[in-house]
Formats: structure tokens, C-alpha cells, sequence
């Protein structure tokens, strides 16, 4: 946590004294400030703690007050006040202290209410910073599409935004946007006034994921020298997104399973109780069904969190949104390029559609970026696109596939050969092309999936053997 800075008004150096020392005794790493540290105009405090005995003290520090105010409008005040002042002068009053502490000062006291200040305090900005980081590194989208497949998932959402606390589940493939369908719902959440906070648990080391979660205290550990707000608390009123779940090691799952039965943590080394409310949206690349099975995920947790449960289907699966994502995309880097008239020319757009985009959006808007950035001219030609360039696929009956001149040539091995085997070859390169999607294999088949499933069947074949397989012509 950032040091903060406490400014000492009080005309008594017995009470500054007092109050000196109740700073030196706080668990928060403090810088103390007399009033000439504002004449620079350099030094912000963010606690102000003014002592006075009688009227004259009072109107003697009441200059000092209104400077340190207009060097920092958003500085807590605690005022400490002579014994007898119960009904408070109305000028004292309109201070609008944070906090009242009698004289003589009880140092014990002023050390609880400086923390429980300054913890504010430190909230406060560290989401600030957050905030500002994120709104540098990231630039949210709206979710593009209009297939069926992408209608379903947005019904979803709309469902889950009615509640701002219920937990999400978010599956799909690396690249399908789950971060950008977890800021969705948080955006569209009307009852969530709090920030919107991402980590990628694949991406922290499995000893600190714990205290970024949660947070510690000064000497919870060798080098925790001061404290840290946890990502947790951070998220408090909001929305924690947690990419790849499934990297979390199982000591650091329980603690978040509990978090979740009772909303309250502890900060690493702190004996306080912190009560957050948010909405826990977790997601994952992997089978956590098969995590959960295989012992490495917590089955407990897994159910906590897939409350709702929303799979993201791949790009491939949903080809009819190819062309709404480029469009929005090429907008953008007509934009960012300087290239106002950039287009996508026919054969380019045809290949779009043609591949099978293992990475998903993240590849098509990569290699869009690529092609935008590249091309000499203002049309996008398949050339500038960094897609595998297809190539003839050998069967194991001999048999080879290939495209020449828009259209499909079959190059039989020497010897008789059977039409089933032509069938299957066609039929497992069309499953090559679109990575084991029978639908979309369907589709390019100009067939119905009944149609072709019964011919998969007939012929034996494992569609998922095709799953994850490189993209190959047909």
C-alpha cells in the first residue's frame, strides 16, 4: 500500500506530541506533515488531525484547515476537542469532521480510528488506480453477432443481470471472448455500482494468488513491509472475473469457497472480519467437469460457482457472425491506420469463412489487424491474411483432395478403390476443415447433420478425433 500522508494541526506540543506518537503505532506505513509542508504546495494530506483547547486555538488553526482542504478537497478530517464540549460550537461543526476524539487524547482510540480512516482511505485509491489501469490496457467491446448460437448466450445474460450477486460460469475455447462476455454482464447489471476487477489465475504464481485474492497485513509474511487490499475487497459492490478458474491450486479453492458461503474475508496475517458483497464470474478453457472428476478442482466449489453456468460457442460454430465481427473491426482499423477507404475483398472474405479459426475471435481479429496493417493498398487480398495456406490432404487409402480452380479434384491411388473410401475421405476432410463441427461440416456438404451423421456412423469415423486438428483443404 502507498504511504499516505497525515497533516498535524494543533497549537499544544504536548497534544501534537500525543498524536505524533498514536501515528507511529498504526499498522499503515504514515508520512506526517506540519503546516509549513504546505506552503510547497506539493504535499496532499489525507487524514487532517486538528487539536484545539478554547476559541482562540480554534480560529488560530482554522487557516492552516482551509489550505490543506484546497490542496486536497477529499482529505478526512478528525478533529480532537477539549473535555466540556459536548454541544459543539456551531463554526466546529461545520467542519464536517470525520470524527470527534475528546482530550486528553487516549491514544489507543485515535489508533483505531486512524486505521479504520486510512484502510477507507487506501480502498478508496487503490481502486482508483485499478480502475484507471484498466480503462489503459483494455478497451471493451460490445458482443458482436447475430447467429442463433449468439442470441442464445445474450438471452442468458440477460437473465443472469437481473441479480448482482449470482455467481457465473463461463466455458468456451481459448479466444472465444469470455472476458469480454463477463464484462457484459456486469456492464448490463443496473444493480452493480462497483468496479469491474479481472485476473487470469493461469497468470500468478500459485504461492501469491492467495494474497492478490485476499490481501495481507504488514509482517503476515517475510516481505509483506506494508498492507495490500486484496482483489476481493477491491471488487467490493462490483464484479471479480476469474479467467482460468481451473489453475487455482486447491488450498487457495477452499479459502474462496468459503469466502463465498459467508461473504466475509481476512487479509492474510489480520484477525478483522471484512464483510464484500459482489458477483463471482469464474470461467475456464478446460472440461471442469473432468478437473472436478480427475481430484484437481474442489467439487464443493464447482457447484458454488455454476449457479449459472454459459458456454461460449466457437467461431467456427457460429460462421454467420464472421462477417459482422470483420465488418466491426475494419471500422476500426480504417480508424487506427489512417485508412479510410480499407475494405475486404471477395476472395479474402471467402477464405474468412473457409478456415476454421482455432484461436477463435482473438485470431480472426489478429490476423485482421495484421492484414489491415500490411496491405499496401486499401483492400485486403487473401495474401496479407496469416492463414495457414491450405494444402492437398493425403487419405489413408491414397486418396488425395485438393482445390484447384474453385473446384474440388480427387486424386485416386493406383488400383481399384471404393466409392465408401472417396465418401469417407470427403467426409473426414470436410471434419478436418471445421475442426470436428458437424454442423458446419453439414453445411459445406450441402446436406442435412441427420444426413451426415448417419454417413459418420455408417462409416465409422470419430468426429472427435477432429477436434483441435490443424485446417487443411478439402
Amino acid at each position: 500500500m502507498a504511504r499516505l500522508s497525515v497533516l498535524v494541526i494543533d497549537a499544544s506540543d504536548w497534544d501534537r506530541e500525543q498524536i505524533v506518537g498514536a501515528l507511529r503505532a498504526l499498522s499503515h506505513p504514515v508520512r506526517v506533515l506540519g503546516e509549513s509542508d504546505l506552503d510547497s504546495g506539493r504535499d496532499r494530506p489525507d487524514v487532517i488531525v486538528m487539536g484545539f483547547d478554547d476559541a482562540v486555538s480554534f480560529e488560530t488553526a482554522r487557516p492552516h484547515l482551509e489550505r490543506a482542504r484546497a490542496l486536497s478537497p477529499t482529505v478526512q478530517l478528525i478533529l480532537c476537542v477539549p473535555p466540556g464540549m459536548d454541544s459543539l460550537d456551531k463554526r466546529v461543526r461545520e467542519l464536517n469532521a470525520r470524527a470527534f476524539v475528546l482530550k486528553p487524547i487516549e491514544g489507543n482510540t485515535l489508533v483505531e480510528l486512524l486505521d479504520e480512516t486510512l484502510s477507507h482511505i487506501a480502498l478508496r485509491k487503490a481502486r482508483k488506480k485499478r480502475e484507471r489501469s484498466a480503462r489503459k490496457r483494455i478497451q471493451a467491446d460490445d458482443v458482436i453477432g447475430t447467429s442463433e448460437e449468439i442470441r442464445e448466450v445474450l438471452s442468458l445474460l440477460d437473465r443472469v443481470i437481473t441479480s448482482a450477486t449470482t455467481s457465473v460460469l463461463l466455458l468456451g475455447e481459448s479466444g472465444v471472448g469470455k472476458s469480454l462476455f463477463a464484462q457484459t454482464i456486469h456492464d448490463r447489471c443496473t444493480g452493480s455500482n462497483g468496479p469491474f476487477v479481472e485476473i487470469n489465475c493461469g497468470a500468478v504464481p500459485p504461492q501469491l494468488l492467495e494474497s492478490e485474492l485476499f490481501g495481507y497485513e504488514p509482517g503476515a509474511f517475510t516481505d509483506a513491509r506494508a498492507q495490500k487490499i486484496g482483489l476481493i475487497e477491491l471488487a467490493d459492490g462490483g464484479t471479480l472475473f476469474l479467467d482460468e478458474i481451473t489453475e487455482m491450486e486447491r488450498v487457495t479453492q477452499a479459502k474462496l469457497l468459503k469466502f463465498l458461503d459467508s461473504h466475509t474475508l481476512r487479509r492474510l496475517g489480520g484477525e478483522r472480519e471484512i464483510s464484500v458483497t459482489l458477483r463471482i464470474v469464474a470461467a475456464t478453457n478446460r472440461d471442469i467437469r473432468a478437473e472436478v472428476r480427475e481430484g484437481r478442482f474442489r467439487e464443493d466449489l464447482y457447484y458454488r460457482l455454476n449457479v449459472v453456468q454459459i458456454t461460449v460457442p466457437p467461431l467456427r460454430e457460429r460462421p454467420g457472425d464472421i462477417d459482422a465481427i470483420a465488418a466491426y473491426y475494419i471500422d476500426r482499423f480504417r480508424r487506427q491506420f489512417g485508412k479510410p477507404h480499407l475494405t475486404l475483398s471477395v476472395d479474402a472474405r471467402t477464405l474468412l469463412h473457409e478456415y476454421g479459426w482455432p484461436g477463435n475471435v482473438r485470431e480472426l481479429v489478429n490476423a485482421l489487424e495484421r492484414a489491415a496493417l500490411m496491405c499496401p493498398a486499401d483492400r485486403i487480398e487473401p495474401a496479407h491474411l496469416p492463414i495457414e495456406r491450405r494444402q492437398p490432404i493425403p487419405h489413408k487409402h491414397g486418396i488425395v483432395l485438393q482445390r484447384k480452380s474453385g473446384a474440388l479434384e480427387i486424386e485416386l491411388p493406383a488400383g481399384a478403390v471404393s466409392f465408401d473410401a472417396i465418401e469417407r475421405a470427403v467426409i473426414e476432410a470436410m471434419l478436418k476443415r471445421t475442426r470436428g463441427n458437424v454442423s458446419r461440416a453439414a453445411e459445406l456438404l450441402g446436406m442435412s447433420r441427420g444426413a451426415l451423421r448417419n454417413r459418420i456412423a455408417r462409416h465409422g469415423i470419430d468426429v472427435r478425433e477432429f477436434h483441435g486438428t490443424p485446417v487443411h483443404a478439402g
